[in-house]
């Protein structure tokens, strides 16, 4: 009885050990590249609105095109993250802008029922609020004489 014991021990040892031990470290590896993934992306968004993105994201640390990361251990595991996200069915791709549609020749002269009434040139459209240079500071009482 004892032998069998040893054996099952034996058994058990070694699936612990080549088994789920790598396992562990894969999917640790696969949250790092995720939180790599996850500064990269954090840093595209900030920088949507910059005059030049490139430089903008070389700022961050992060490169504006494939590979995306400027050092090697990040490139290799933020690339393993993507790849088994993308598996898994994230997406990691930046979002392409789409155009505006152009309007057909017909359409152009008559408007849809549902298109917003015109304004006169120049107005704010309903429901805009001012800049902020056209609100006026909120006035300021004198301060309360100190009490002796």
């Amino acid at each position: 009885m004892a032998q069998m014991m040893d054996k099952v021990l034996t058994i058990l040892k070694k699936i612990l050990l080549f088994g789920v031990f790598p396992l562990a470290f894969i999917v640790f590896i696969f949250f790092l590249g995720e939180q790599f993934e996850v500064g990269r992306l954090g840093a595209v968004a900030s920088c949507e609105e910059a005059a030049n993105k490139n430089t903008c994201l070389r700022s961050k640390g992060y490169l504006p095109q494939a590979p995306y990361y400027p050092d090697l251990g990040r490139r290799y595991i933020g690339g393993f993250a993507r790849m088994v996200g993308g598996d898994l069915g994230a997406s990691y791709k930046e979002p392409v802008p789409t155009p505006p549609a152009a309007p057909a020749e017909g359409d152009a002269a008559a408007p849809s029922a549902g298109a917003a009434p015109a304004t006169a040139p120049g107005a704010a459209p309903a429901g805009t609020l001012p800049p902020p240079a056209a609100i006026p500071p909120l006035p300021v009482s004198p301060p309360a004489p100190a009490k002796k």
